[in-house]
């Protein structure tokens, strides 16, 4: 999963804001619903998912916040990859945008 660069990507030729509404702008909002831990923000405290780290990732709970914090898009798939090796979760995730 890259860094979240919502709503702006800094680069060595400047920045470049994300277009509101475009698949990177909403891949960039789920992947920030996965990264962030409930109780985090006191105005959306449901919004997050609990870190894998000791379990799975809650895919109901990532669906749910998507439908509640991004209701423009539709979640079609959600998989999870733990790479022995490394340790690391890897979390994927494809969707659509509502018409």
């Amino acid at each position: 999963m890259d860094c979240p660069k919502f709503p702006i990507e800094f680069s060595r030729n400047g920045f470049k804001k994300l277009t509101q509404g475009s698949h990177e702008y909403y891949s960039q909002l789920l992947t920030i619903i996965i990264r962030t831990e409930p109780q985090t923000f006191p105005m959306t405290p449901r919004l997050g998912v609990y870190d894998p780290a000791f379990g799975r990732i809650d895919k109901s709970a990532f669906i749910l916040n998507a439908s509640k914090f991004v209701p423009e898009i539709v979640v079609q798939t959600i998989n999870t990859d733990y790479d022995e090796r490394t340790g690391d979760i890897k979390v994927s995730f494809s969707f659509s945008i509502k018409e």
